[in-house]
């Protein structure tokens, strides 16, 4: 998996961890060929989470670095891969190992919801019309009371709050409000939108290589393998026999798939999770 995610109870500013929370960082390494625990958080360097906490993390991980979105990846944005006690988003120096792998844009495959206390009611960014008048409720990441999106299901996504994927978005090059999800449909727009997508995957790509990447993920897709399926095939320029032109992350070529799979309640069997996961 990409690694654990969030708030690591046990883990200090300078490093060090208390007996039970380095008992479960031994656990972990030592499930691990690289003998590293894992972790990543949405972006490229550890930061203050969900509810201002720090992401300390200690020298026993390693820190996968994920491109959320489809536009091109600030190259100064990224720690040269493989380097120990790097710079994070905190002012200070983490003392985990920079991985050698880029995980793809989050969730394209699905538009997702703005998420706090509009999360599920609002399912798309206030157009122009809604913003001229006045009719673009803000969503707060951190409100407590539940409120509503405009009756579009619209709303103000971008000030105070975050979409839980970038299928929420609209993408430069591309036509419609939100097209990732309807990536791979086929149409003369979707294949517009998927030269777009390309270009700035492979300017990312690239950017990953010169800081010494060696491999690049799928994007993490939330329902549809398909849909990485898809991108594998155009990104590494794969014909209808599965010979590929590219195979490695130097021309922009995931060769791991990423997924994210949600299992709800203690009961895999019952509900189901487990069947959802076999098929995935």
């Amino acid at each position: 998996g990409c690694g654990l995610v969030g708030n690591l109870h046990g883990i200090n500013a300078d490093g060090t961890a208390t007996a039970a929370m380095q008992a479960l960082i031994d656990g972990i390494k030592n499930s691990s060929t690289l003998k590293k625990a894992s972790y990543w958080n949405w972006n490229f360097v550890p930061q203050k989470g969900e509810g201002g906490v720090p992401e300390y993390l200690t020298k026993d991980f390693i820190f996968m670095p994920n491109a959320w979105g489809p536009e091109p990846v600030d190259a100064k944005k990224l720690v040269v891969a493989g380097k120990a006690s790097f710079t994070d988003a905190m002012g200070g120096t983490s003392p985990a190992t920079m991985a050698s792998i880029l995980l793809g844009m989050n969730e394209p495959d699905i538009i997702g919801s703005c998420m706090g206390n509009m999360f599920g009611s609002c399912t798309a960014p206030c157009d122009d019309e809604a913003v001229r008048s006045n009719d673009c409720p803000t969503a707060w990441i951190g409100g407590s009371s539940p409120a509503e999106a405009n009756s579009r299901g619209q709303c103000n996504c971008w000030q105070h709050s975050e979409a839980t994927g970038c299928g929420f978005w609209g993408v430069d090059g591309c036509k419609g409000a939100q097209p990732l999800p309807g990536l791979w449909d086929k149409t003369e727009e979707a294949e517009q939108c998927v030269d777009s997508v390309m270009d700035k995957w492979k300017q990312t790509a690239a950017a990953a290589y010169q800081k010494g990447y060696k491999y690049l993920s799928s994007p993490m897709v939330a329902v549809n393998v398909s849909y990485a399926r898809n991108f594998i095939e155009r990104a590494c320029g794969c014909d209808a026999s599965g010979n590929c032109a590219c195979t490695d992350a130097s021309c922009g070529c995931p060769v791991y798939v990423a997924f994210h799979f949600y299992g709800n309640d203690c009961r895999p069997k019952t509900l189901g999770n487990y069947d959802t996961l076999r098929a995935r």
